[in-house]
């Protein structure tokens, strides 16, 4: 079986540039490019068993912060996800460790050095700036948010946006007691007692510049 290197990222010049490279780098890998977490996770329903490795920008169309992640976390048991991104803060690079991945990497590098990464991931190994330890209450908020199934994730995301009961219903297709499940679902596994609460406690995870 050829394993799969799947590259998540909107910018048509970048991600074409490196999958070109992977292909020539790694013959016996497969390059799959996407532009949307939403066509992500259908590119993994459909390949997920040989997908390897996933190369993530946090900044995506339809994705904020880290939701794309726990998204693919859902999807995907075993595979290595790195985060490819244009920034890079200590406290991003913290909390994307925090939440598992394998590598934090920035596309101010030279094309050869993300090229290169890709073979040290594949081999075990674990590539983040120098100095950054994760945090454990984010370790602690990825263990909540990845109990949450992928239509509560939704909803919560609606909250941090401050859409009401009745918006959200309407958007996603559902009831409103449907919406009003959700939340006390959600309130449940983040293991807080508001709406309010959960915003607070998640809304920085979801909207963390990537």
């Amino acid at each position: 079986m050829r394993w799969i290197v799947l590259i998540v990222d909107d910018h048509p010049l970048v991600g074409q540039a490196f999958e070109l490279s992977i292909r020539a780098a790694y013959p016996h890998l497969d390059v799959g490019r996407v532009t949307s977490a939403a066509e992500a996770e259908e590119y993994v329903r459909l390949n997920g068993s040989r997908v390897k490795l996933v190369l993530l920008d946090l900044m995506l169309p339809d994705a904020d912060g880290f939701s794309a992640l726990l998204r693919l976390q859902q999807l995907l048991d075993e595979t290595h996800i790195a985060i490819v991104s244009a920034r890079v803060n200590q406290h991003t690079v913290a909390m994307a460790r925090a939440f598992g991945v394998r590598a934090y990497l920035s596309k101010s590098e030279p094309v050869e050095t993300l090229v290169n990464a890709v073979g040290a991931i594949l081999r075990g190994e674990e590539l983040f700036p120098a100095g950054v330890q994760p945090d454990p209450v984010s370790i602690d908020m990825h263990r909540r948010l990845a109990s949450l199934s992928k239509a509560q994730l939704r909803v919560l995301r609606a909250l941090a946006d401050g859409k009401l009961n009745k918006q959200i219903a309407a958007e996603m297709d559902l009831t409103e007691g449907t919406v009003k499940q959700h939340v006390s679902a959600i309130l449940r596994k983040l293991e807080v007692n508001s709406r309010s609460q959960a915003i607070v406690a998640a809304g920085p995870v979801l909207r963390s510049a990537g």
